[in-house]
């Protein structure tokens, strides 16, 4: 095997490792002789990619933000619109939540130990994506409804239960959490019309 394949395998394996100690046990408990452990590789080897614990956790958190911009690419491309496409947006990043290990972690550290800056705020900038769909709507929204309003209580509604979610160990209720979240604004949505 090539030594750059060797040293990306290594690297992937660290991160996984990391991913799922952070996500066992929080950054304060998660133990850097547990992760070295986990890879089956050895502590030089280890700090040859991350010189700490910080490093790792930074990793995990830079990689999180850059599987969203690909999942907007493919519904923005699959002609979905509107309220459709809001929800399938929430619905596929709940699938990555539920299945991902370094999602779940990063998520954990982004909101205790490495949050983001004041210019940084994620949510809003999911706010700004769901209204987005949102304002597709034109015309069909309940009247005084702003898409911008209720694609804030469609994000909250989501992280929310999420968190509720994770927090209880059943992330595999989630997509039909979504799910009701979705069912609760459409009818709404149609109460208001």
């Amino acid at each position: 095997m090539p030594r750059q394949e060797r040293a990306e395998r290594s690297r992937a394996s660290i991160l996984d490792a990391a991913a799922d100690e952070f996500d066992q046990h929080g950054y304060a408990g998660a133990r850097l002789e547990r992760i070295v452990e986990r890879t089956g590789l050895t502590k030089g080897a280890v700090y040859f990619h991350f010189r700490s614990k910080l490093d790792l956790a930074k990793a995990l958190v830079a990689e999180k933000y850059g599987n969203w911009p690909a999942i907007v690419s493919d519904i923005d491309a699959s002609g979905l619109r509107g309220v459709a496409a809001a929800a399938e947006l929430t619905r596929r990043v709940g699938a990555v939540f539920a299945s991902d290990v370094r999602v779940r972690a990063a998520m954990a550290l982004s909101q205790t130990v490495l949050p983001p800056g004041p210019d940084a705020d994620p949510y809003d900038n999911w706010v700004g994506v769901v209204a987005g769909y949102l304002a597709q709507e034109e015309g069909a929204l309940p009247q005084g409804l702003e898409p911008r309003a209720l694609a804030v209580v469609a994000v909250q509604g989501f992280f929310g239960a999420y968190m509720i979610a994770a927090e209880r160990g059943r992330l595999d209720g989630l997509p039909a959490d979504i799910d009701r979240l979705w069912s609760a604004l459409g009818a709404a949505f149609a109460a208001a019309a």
